[in-house]
């Protein structure tokens, strides 16, 4: 079988398929390389203002995204707190049930024919629905009227949250539609932004390539663990990555401290806010930490 021409094969899309974060990388620094390439380049301005408006609709979709996952975890907990409480609740109301129909009975047995195994044996939907069916299974009788009611109120509660958990779960589905779509866009510009470069920058068609994509980023395998030995006073580049807000380093000192690290535009700046390492320590550290507005020119 004929393989595709390596060059017709958008690496942008491949390299990008499973991680929308790794877009969101390229694309940061991609949209404020062009931006600060076309203040000297009138040329770079074409394609910039061409890239910028996908760059924007993919950071509103992103966004859009990431918040709906948040709304389905917290409608997830939410369902898993509700059966939690609701299941506590089974005992008090099978020993009222008891004071009226003995277990040994033939109507303690109708209304609960397999014990409490609906309950607890089974997915999510069928642990709520057993609610349902003990309302049903107590029906009508006037014996165990407060007991129906609570068992009414509880089901009530949990059918609410299950809905509200189905409905956040369809709009993280939706919102992954449209960032999915938006992912293409940009990364397809990127792509022919990449021709372009090579086209009008033919001789040169390495530097500006460099300048003006993150390569680092780009390439599937990049390193992970860097190490330097500082003198007392001195400034060194660790590494050169994009990252995003909540990317984490973690920050490791093996000696004398401080160390201070920042998240710069140039090899060996230092602006940005500062995240300091005492004597031996290793601890996390959130990118966001550094307080940067621009993560495409801090790297």
């Amino acid at each position: 079988m004929e393989q595709t021409w390596k060059y017709v094969d958008d690496q942008f899309i491949s390299a990008t398929k499973k991680s929308y974060k790794k877009a969101l990388k390229l694309s940061n620094y991609h949209d404020s390389a062009l931006a600060t390439a076309s203040t000297h380049d009138p040329a770079i301005l074409i394609i910039y203002n061409r890239y910028h408006p996908l760059h924007l609709n993919f950071i509103t979709k992103y966004n859009q995204w990431i918040s709906a996952g948040g709304s389905q975890e917290g409608q997830t907990l939410n369902v898993k707190q509700q059966l939690k409480i609701a299941k506590l609740k089974i005992v008090d109301w099978e020993v009222a049930i008891q004071v009226v129909y003995p277990k040994t009975t033939p109507r303690y047995k109708s209304i609960f024919p397999d014990g409490r195994k609906p309950f607890n044996i089974g997915g999510v939907d069928s642990n709520i629905n057993a609610f349902s069916i003990l309302s049903l299974n107590i029906g009508i009788d006037p014996a165990l009227a407060i007991v129906k009611a609570e068992v009414d109120a509880a089901y009530l509660l949990l059918d609410t949250a299950r809905d509200n958990q189905e409905g956040a779960i369809a709009e993280t589905k939706h919102g992954s539609g449209n960032v999915e779509t938006a992912r293409i866009e940009i990364m397809t510009m990127q792509y022919r932004d990449t021709a372009w470069v090579m086209d009008n920058y033919y001789t040169d068609r390495e530097t500006m390539c460099n300048t003006l994509i993150d390569l680092q980023t780009l390439r599937d395998k990049q390193q992970s663990t860097y190490n330097a030995t500082l003198a007392i006073g001195e400034t060194k580049p660790m590494l050169v990555r994009t990252f995003v807000a909540d990317d984490e380093l973690r920050l490791k000192v093996d000696g004398e401290g401080p160390v201070v690290f920042y998240l710069a535009t140039t090899a060996g700046g230092t602006d940005s806010t500062a995240v300091i390492r005492n004597t031996n320590q290793d601890e996390k550290a959130l990118i966001s930490e550094f307080n940067v507005s621009n993560y495409g020119t801090h790297r």
